[in-house]
């Protein structure tokens, strides 16, 4: 039972859920990685150029804004990070969908290769999103 006036000392000592730390960092690094990949999908098909700058500017840019802002307060042990992370996660995942499905409708070509590396990339959000979801979390953080 976590005392109601616990010191700044005794509150550090307390340790985070399992997976806490290491999912903070891992966001952070791979939101700050998708930025420059989006950029490279942009650049790499000069087919969908005008689709693909869309979608990055309307929906991958505020996505990552987002990400790194709650990956950041989640390192910084903010409990408003938590309500960031499960927002960035749910736009990443409507995006990811939507795109996806769309792009295996009307593209023939990596059809296949997206429609392994697809399901993958949203499982990994999902669990994710229900990691960040947890109450355990939320108790950790306050």
């Amino acid at each position: 039972m976590r005392l109601l006036s616990a010191t700044p000392t005794a509150l550090a000592e307390l340790q985070p859920p399992h997976g806490y730390r290491v999912l903070a960092w891992l966001g952070l690094a791979l939101n700050l990685l998708a930025l420059p990949l989006g950029l490279l999908v942009i650049l790499r098909d000069p087919v969908w150029r005008t689709v693909n700058i869309i979608v990055y500017t309307s929906a991958l840019l505020p996505t990552v804004a987002l990400g790194i802002v709650a990956c950041i307060a989640l390192l910084q042990w903010r409990l408003w990070g938590q309500v960031l992370a499960i927002v960035a996660l749910a736009m990443a995942l409507a995006t990811e969908l939507a795109y996806a499905v769309v792009r295996l409708v009307l593209v023939g070509e990596g059809r296949l290769q997206l429609a392994v590396l697809a399901p993958a990339i949203w499982a990994l959000t999902i669990a994710a999103l229900v990691f960040w979801c947890r109450p355990a979390i939320r108790a950790y953080l306050r």
